[in-house]
């Protein structure tokens, strides 16, 4: 009895073995899905930033147009050169012009092209985004923090999907962000992340009973369709605290 009794202790923990390295193995697959899930949306987002860019482009070529400098009334008469030589020669003759003049005047008129109007509201960018809420515990590495309640959204480049702000026009940017966290030994780390590269970082430490928020900001160069956001760099298995009393934010605006 005793034999079989060791026997099937021997095989339990054989298979609680096997469980846990099936469990890890699932964790590593389901933070693999993520990962491609968040790339996939990054792509889309992308893909769709370029499309806009394009249509863009291609009404700006629509909305040009062609004027000629010079314009004559259709019910001019003249010789048989045409109403239009007859009409020059006529403005011309009492001021001395020589011949030269008038037959370059009477050649075909240049024409250019006149440009948009550019908008000017393109270039005035600027957004602020806070969560309404606390998240939840333990969240894991390169989690990318969904900043929900936005208040201000100019150039319509922050996107409260995904907490993705997409660059809609080239230039320099100041972002901003704001982490919080709750008590009872909660502490986290963020980092801004610039088109894939971290461009800046911040801690924050709430320690026993108390609350603790950290801020940062960096300055960067953008072009059109980069993409910035706020991701996770650590967690000490507690919450991203927002509420009230402490927002987790994230800002950004255009300087030039």
């Amino acid at each position: 009895m005793e034999a079989r009794l060791s026997s099937l202790e021997r095989n339990l923990q054989q298979y609680m073995k096997i469980n846990d390295q099936l469990l890890e193995e699932n964790q590593a697959l389901k933070t693999l899905v993520e990962d491609n899930n968040r790339r996939n949306t990054e792509l889309s987002i992308k893909v769709k930033n370029l499309e806009r860019a394009i249509s863009g482009i291609q009404n700006n070529r629509k909305d040009a147009q062609i004027r000629p400098i010079t314009a004559f009334p259709e019910s001019a008469k003249g010789s048989d050169d045409g109403p239009r030589t007859d009409l020059i020669k006529n403005q011309t003759r009492n001021y001395g012009a020589d011949q030269q003049f008038i037959i370059n005047a009477t050649k075909e008129p240049r024409k250019r092209i006149v440009p948009p109007t550019p908008d000017s509201a393109a270039e005035n960018v600027a957004f602020h985004a806070y969560m309404s809420t606390n998240t939840a515990s333990g969240l894991r590495q390169h989690h990318t923090l969904i900043f929900d309640t936005v208040k201000v959204n100019k150039g319509q480049g922050y996107h409260r999907d995904d907490g993705i702000f997409i660059i809609p026009s080239s230039g320099v940017y100041v972002f901003a962000w704001t982490l919080s966290v709750q008590n009872y030994d909660g502490w986290a780390s963020v980092e801004i992340v610039v088109n894939g590269q971290i461009a800046g970082s911040t801690f924050a430490d709430g320690g026993t009973g108390s609350f603790d928020s950290g801020t940062g900001l960096v300055v960067v160069e953008g072009n059109v369709g980069d993409h910035v956001y706020i991701r996770m760099h650590e967690n000490g298995d507690n919450v991203v605290n927002s509420n009230g009393r402490a927002r987790t934010s994230f800002s950004g605006l255009r300087l030039f």
